[in-house]
């Protein structure tokens, strides 16, 4: 059920958002003994509900810490993250941006959130920037330059790379998994399929409950098509591990699709060979393949994981978070005199060629993605698991240019 931006602004909204939003108390504990305003940034990370991924939220707290630690904050300020907990609700969404226009952040970062759509207009109207590694949806995507920006690209770079890494490696006919809802169907009718079609691909997607799955059957039902890849669209770490798990044990021995998911591989092991994930980023399985300084940026994030007592939850999401965090404070240092949404909106315009936090060059000129002005890069990366549950990227120069093109149904 929908309601509308007056009844959502209401007082009892404001309670809601107030109850869903961290009250900073670990941001001081974060400081890193830094002195000065703090900057506050607010985070709206997907942590509740029937598709939470927790592990974006962590992400975010333990750069705040490797921020104001290990990088000496913003000019010698601490960054203050304002973390507000998304259910995948659109009445949570807007009680959140409600909450954080209030606290006057200076930014919003994204963390990968599927209804950050619903807050949009609550943050354009103050205009205050939304910032992310990736975005989960298209609205904040597609809205002008300047309001919107994504390190790695928009949410086309997901669906356009996934059916261009299956074809380039000679799959054709894929049945893959995704989590049921709204946003899902949205996301395969309009960007999965259309992909599909221009490369020549069939595409049989399955949705599956955000819970009470039932692995086996959801596996069978992938195999019922003699499928030469099967796999996930989207899911959930847990529901990845349980689908791949059971498709192994029904017998299937050929290629799994992975997306982003990561955590199955030192669970699965031996059996998560020649599976193909496709983060945004190098992730910390591919430490023993990737660049030396990129080697070290993974083993920085693992410390800091560590440091926040999440060193089990290291995945492609928290480092999304912890990426996009970090890339967001290189430019925010840039910034002669006052961090403000408007500051801060000029500095991401004028970002050109930066080297970012494990992840390729970006530029944020509103021109490296058609009708997608918020994109900063229309690259992406891939990997194929190794039987020492290492990650090699299939491509030997690890990122690779994505053709935009390709999405003109879109």
């Amino acid at each position: 059920m929908k309601r509308t931006l007056a009844a959502v602004a209401s007082a009892a909204a404001l309670a809601l958002a107030l109850a869903g939003c961290s009250s900073g108390d670990s941001s001081s504990d974060a400081s890193g003994g830094l002195s000065g305003q703090p900057v506050t940034i607010g985070v709206q990370a997907p942590m509740e509900g029937a598709t939470a991924y927790p592990q974006t939220g962590y992400g975010a707290q333990a750069a705040e810490r490797y921020i104001n630690e290990k990088l000496g904050g913003i000019n010698g300020r601490p960054v203050k993250i304002q973390l507000c907990a998304g259910d995948g609700s659109p009445e949570t969404a807007v009680n959140c941006a409600n909450q954080f226009v209030q606290s006057n952040v200076a930014a919003v970062f994204d963390a990968y959130d599927a209804s950050i759509g619903a807050a949009v207009p609550v943050l354009t109207s103050a205009k205050i920037p939304i910032i992310g590694e990736l975005g989960g949806q298209a609205t904040a995507d597609a809205l002008p330059w300047g309001q919107a920006f994504y390190f790695t690209g928009p949410l086309e770079t997901s669906a356009l790379g996934m059916v261009t890494i299956l074809d380039k490696i000679g799959k054709k006919n894929a049945s893959l998994a995704v989590t049921d809802s709204p946003a899902s169907h949205g996301y395969v009718d309009k960007l999965v399929m259309p992909a599909a079609r221009n490369l020549g691909m069939n595409v049989s997607p399955l949705y599956a409950p955000g819970s009470n799955m039932n692995f086996a059957v959801l596996a069978a039902t992938e195999l019922s098509s003699n499928p030469d890849v099967a796999g996930i669209i989207a899911m959930t770490e847990d529901g990845c591990t349980g689908l791949f798990k059971a498709l192994r044990q029904q017998g299937y021995q050929g290629s799994l699709f992975a997306g982003s998911c990561s955590q199955f591989i030192a669970d699965m092991k031996q059996q998560a060979a020649g599976a193909i994930i496709q983060p945004r980023v190098w992730v910390p399985a591919s430490k023993p393949n990737a660049p030396a300084e990129v080697q070290k940026q993974l083993d920085d994030f693992a410390a800091a994981m560590e440091e926040i007592d999440r060193g089990d939850q290291q995945s492609a999401r928290s480092l999304y978070s912890f990426a996009g965090m970090v890339n967001l404070a290189t430019v925010l240092k840039g910034i002669q005199g006052d961090i403000t949404p408007e500051s801060i909106t000029d500095a991401m315009k004028k970002v050109k060629d930066m080297p970012t936090f494990a992840g390729p060059p970006v530029t944020c000129d509103g021109q490296q993605w058609a009708n997608r002005p918020s994109s900063c890069s229309h690259q992406a990366i891939f990997f194929e698991v190794q039987p020492d549950s290492s990650l090699k990227p299939v491509d030997p120069n690890g990122f690779i240019d994505l053709d935009p093109s390709k999405m003109s149904a879109a």
